[in-house]
């Protein structure tokens, strides 16, 4: 008989220093408290199973997740720019690889230029002396392309 009460006794002490590990669920509703694992512990971010507490680290509310990322609609793309000068020349800054083209056309006569940039940086596309002949005397539209899009555009007086 003793030897019985020694190990009951034995027993509780060893439930009662397992503190909180040993959690009872009271009630329907587990966020309503009464849980060792709802009040003690908080795994998760607050967001997770609905069959138990996740509250999440201290001082989250859990009513929404935090935003870390802003949408995408504050992401503005990196943009080429390009200014074309009166001679036949255009200055191109990418801010990533990019291939340009620097397109002149005057009536049924058409020229162009290609230049690869392989990394961000500024080029400069130049038509050559015998392109601009080739276009003749008169306006001129120059278009400068970068990956098939048009950037910049300028008629310009060939004499």
């Amino acid at each position: 008989m003793r030897s019985h009460l020694t190990t009951l006794l034995a027993a509780v002490f060893v439930c009662a220093g397992a503190g909180g590990a040993i959690a009872f669920v009271g009630g329907e509703h587990l966020e309503a408290g009464g849980s060792a694992s709802c009040e003690q512990y908080r795994p998760g971010n607050g967001f997770g199973d609905t069959n138990h507490c996740h509250t999440g680290p201290p001082g989250q509310t859990g009513e929404h997740p935090p935003v870390v990322v802003p949408p995408a609609s504050h992401f503005k793309p990196a943009t080429a720019s390009a200014s074309v000068s009166r001679r036949g020349s255009a200055r191109v800054h990418c801010p990533f690889k990019c291939n340009i083209v620097l397109r002149g056309r005057h009536g049924h006569h058409k020229v162009h230029a290609k230049v690869t940039l392989h990394a961000n940086g500024t080029a400069t596309v130049r038509l050559s002396k015998r392109a601009l002949k080739k276009l003749g005397r008169g306006p001129a539209l120059l278009v400068v392309e970068v990956n098939g899009k048009v950037v910049s555009k300028r008629t310009l007086r060939l004499a």
